[in-house]
Parts: C-alpha cells; structure tokens; sequence
C-alpha cells in the first residue's frame, strides 16, 4: 500500500494495530491514517494534530494516544483532546507511549525527557532523576511493572521502584541510540539500533548484568 495525500507520497513513521482490529498509520509529513474499504484514508477533521506523527498507543481502558510533533492526543471513543506543555507536558514533541498495570501511561519526548500521566496531571522525570538522556525514543513496560526506555545517545533504562538502571555501550550494548523495544514470549528484550538488533534476556538485565546480550541472527 502506498499512502498519499494529494500528489505526493507520505513517510510512514508508525502503523498500530488496536483492539478492533482498526489499523492506524503515523506518517512523518501527512498526519494520521486509517484502514478503510482496502485502502489508507487520512483522518479528517485532525488538523490540530500537525502532520508529524511519532506514535500510535491504546492503554488497558481502550483509549488511544498518538504521540505528535504539536503534543500528545487522546482519543476516548466520542472526542480528541490535545495535551501541550500548557498541560504540563515537558515537551510537545512525543516519541513514545507505554502504560503499566498500576494505571501509569508513560510518555517519552524528543528532548523534555519522561512524563507519567496519572489521575489527571503530568510528572515530569530527567536526568536529575536518573534518566538516562533527556531524548526518549522508545518504551516498554513488561508484565513485572519493570519499565524499559529506549533513548537517543543515552542507551537502555531500566526504572522499578522509584530507582534507575542504566545500560550503554560500556556495558555491552551495541549502540547507545536505541529506535524500539519488543519483548517476546520467552522473556527476551529485542533492542533495535542503528547498529543493529540485538536480543537480551531480561533476567540478565535484571540482575543488573549484561553478560547474556547476543547479537541477533
């Protein structure tokens, strides 16, 4: 499929999958799409959202979030509604979106580091906090209520308990700019880069050890 708007082409930037099977597109130059009677439509009527879309994310309750070069929009199922640094978002640029079983939905931003979005208000994390670079490029919060960060130029997070773990090249990584996050069945952390991707076992990481880190294939 090849997504258009008028006579020119879009670059796609991300494509979800929600729980009704819907099937969105982000693009990096012409806004949101959908799936609709074999072919991509362009969502009409989100103008607001800018033509930059970074990520796609529907939390346990079904809301969907996209993650925007103008901030961060919600989806409820009746109206969108946009969240900005007026909000109290630490930067309008969002990467990444990820939510955990304790009701936290996680944001990650081009340069305003982490934001956790939790009964109705933002709290912002950085580097101060043990962040590992300000610019979050990727996030993944597994079944143990561990949260992962993939970052640009500052490696691999690891964030339980109000503490922060920090993995890098120095300790294994093929690269410290990190583009996604996947976990499989078996408990292993897929870490795409621009070196590459690697798999890790999480328990490794959990033990604070790097030592079970393969390249893949």
């Amino acid at each position: 499929f090849v997504l258009s708007l008028g006579a020119s082409k879009v670059n796609v930037s991300t494509v979800f999958v929600d729980r009704s099977q819907r099937v969105w597109a982000g693009t990096l130059n012409g806004g949101l799409f959908q799936f609709q009677k074999d072919r991509f439509e362009s969502v009409p009527g989100l103008a607001f959202l800018g033509l930059g879309i970074f990520a796609i994310y529907e939390d346990r309750n079904q809301v969907l979030w996209v993650g925007t070069q103008m901030g961060l929009a919600r989806w409820d199922g009746r109206e969108w509604k946009m969240f900005t640094t007026r909000d109290g978002l630490s930067a309008n640029s969002v990467r990444a979106i990820a939510d955990d079983a304790e009701g936290n939905l996680w944001i990650g931003t081009e340069t305003g580091g982490l934001d956790r979005w939790r009964d109705g208000r933002f709290t912002a994390m950085h580097k101060s906090d043990g962040l590992p670079s300000e610019r979050i490029s990727s996030l993944h919060a597994d079944h143990k209520g561990v949260l992962w960060v993939g970052t640009d130029g500052g490696g691999l997070g690891r964030y339980e308990g109000g503490k922060w773990t920090s993995y890098t090249m120095d300790h294994g990584l093929a690269s410290n700019w990190i583009a996604y996050l996947i976990e499989d069945e078996q408990g292993d952390l897929w870490i795409g880069s621009n070196a590459g991707l690697m798999r890790v076992a999480k328990s490794s990481l959990n033990a604070s050890s790097v030592a079970g880190m393969t390249p893949a294939g």
